[in-house]
């Protein structure tokens, strides 16, 4: 568990977070970088989850559980785009200014 001054919030990430970070070979120094300063944020309407977009095309699946945030998963950039070509707009809402959904 991580404590971010800067958020207020505890920072936990899940097993399945962990782990597929090692798969992808994420460091866990870049997963909290694009979870603190992402290039842009979309909501899953589906999920009730954020997805914090980084640079090198990585993308942190996170929620707000209490006063935690829990990193749920790490995804590539073709996974992401898959996610959005299937769903689309009635799935994913672009909420930080600037992010635009392929």
């Amino acid at each position: 568990m991580f404590s971010d001054e800067k958020t207020g919030f505890s920072i936990v990430f899940s097993k399945h977070a962990l782990r597929r970070m090692r798969d992808k070979n994420i460091s866990l120094d870049k997963a909290l970088d694009i979870l603190l300063n992402p290039l842009g944020v979309i909501y899953d309407r589906l999920k009730d989850v954020y997805i914090a977009l980084g640079y090198q095309g990585s993308a942190v699946v996170y929620g707000f559980r209490a006063s935690r945030i829990e990193v749920l998963t790490v995804l590539r950039k073709r996974e992401f785009s898959a996610l959005q070509k299937k769903y689309g707009m009635q799935r994913y809402k672009a909420i930080w200014p600037g992010t635009r959904i392929l």
